[in-house]
């Protein structure tokens, strides 16, 4: 069992990657290994059973006295477990994403948040079918990242332990899955020993860009959210990040 204390609320992740806040068991979703088949390096390295959980998602995962607080301002809050695996030579990650747009020219941004463990964001920018830009960012426990508008992206637990991360994104949409699913996966993919291959369903790819970049925080992303709920409306216009992309 991992305790993980946060001015939120106390979270407990079971070996089983469930968790609970304040006591209070949350429902989750699940990503099985055969529902990822498509997007890894070489599924058929991969010996695990296919009815493996690679990561929970347990949405709106907040305190009942906040809820009407973020349902106002269409902010989601999100707890995300991932367990150290291997699959094949591959690091376990997430299905990866793209967001719609926001505004004629912006898609959603999103903030992470390291809890606990080591992870790494894979993102990308795709124009006219071409990824122009590839970024790695590393993060440890306490780091939190933004994810800028018109890049999709994905999570890798690139440490020796579960990965349990939060975000904060706005409720109005649903995450566009299908350009990852035809390509299999992001634009490079990170394999153990942190090599990172480049997917061969893609062509004319940049060099990675290796960023250290951060996103503020003053206590931790939900803390922040819920004592300037006004300082997020990015969230929900990302014209006022447009300085950033």
């Amino acid at each position: 069992m991992l305790h993980i204390r946060y001015p939120f609320g106390e979270l407990e992740v079971t070996d089983d990657l469930m968790v609970s806040l304040n006591g209070r068991a949350l429902e989750p979703g699940s990503r099985t290994l055969s529902a990822m088949y498509e997007v890894l390096c070489n599924p058929k390295a991969v010996v695990l059973p296919g009815e493996t959980v690679l990561y929970r998602m347990f949405r709106n995962a907040i305190q009942e006295k906040h809820a009407e607080i973020f349902r106002r301002r269409r902010i989601r809050f999100d707890i995300t477990v991932m367990a150290p695996l291997l699959l094949g030579e591959e690091l376990n990650k997430t299905l990866g994403h793209y967001h719609p747009n926001a505004t004629e020219d912006l898609t959603y941004p999103e903030i992470y948040q390291v809890l606990h463990g080591q992870a790494t964001y894979l993102l990308q920018r795709a124009y006219g079918g071409i990824i122009t830009d590839f970024i790695v960012l590393e993060a440890a426990a306490g780091d939190a990242v933004l994810i800028p508008p018109n890049h999709g992206h994905v999570t890798v637990n690139s440490g020796e332990e579960p990965l349990v991360m939060a975000n904060l994104v706005s409720s109005t949409f649903s995450s566009l899955y299908e350009g990852y699913i035809i390509k299999g996966g992001a634009a490079y993919y990170l394999l153990k020993g942190g090599r990172i291959m480049p997917n061969p369903k893609y062509c004319r790819l940049p060099e990675p860009r290796f960023s250290k970049e951060r996103f503020t925080v003053s206590k931790d992303l939900y803390t922040d959210f819920i004592y300037c709920p006004s300082c997020f409306s990015y969230l929900n216009d990302p014209s006022e990040l447009e300085n950033l992309i």
